[in-house]
């Protein structure tokens, strides 16, 4: 696989991430309100969870084409995108597009090979 070829998969760390984050609020909350609006509450975020975060754009693989332009693989279907900077974050990096209409993407380290999260932080500190 080429240096530059990263072909991503889902990531488990996100959603553990996300899963910490929630289970946080909601110790913290269980601390301060009552416990029929903590359960109210804990509904409204299982359902807040399925409708909106839970949705994850199906970026499968991002491909070095030339300069900064790249090809972004979503939904099955190619787009070429032009990279502005990325920025590592160690566990995660952000992956910033000069076009508004493309949101950042984010590259968690379990969703490539370990070369290849090598190669996107040598990547990362190029741009």
């Amino acid at each position: 696989m080429d240096k530059r070829n990263f072909q991503l998969k889902p990531s488990l760390i996100a959603l553990v991430f996300q899963f910490a984050i929630f289970t946080v609020l909601m110790a913290l909350l269980y601390q301060v309100v009552a416990i029929w609006l903590w359960c109210i509450l804990l509904l409204l975020g299982l359902v807040i969870y399925a409708l909106f975060y839970r949705k994850r754009p199906n970026i499968s693989a991002l491909e070095y084409l030339d300069g900064r332009d790249w090809t972004l693989t979503k939904y099955g279907q190619p787009q070429r995108v032009q990279i502005s900077h990325i920025i590592d974050h160690q566990v995660y990096i952000v992956v910033y597009f000069q076009h508004a209409r493309t949101k950042p993407m984010i590259i968690w380290c379990d969703q490539v090979a370990f070369k290849q999260w090598k190669s996107l932080k040598v990547l990362a500190k190029m741009i």
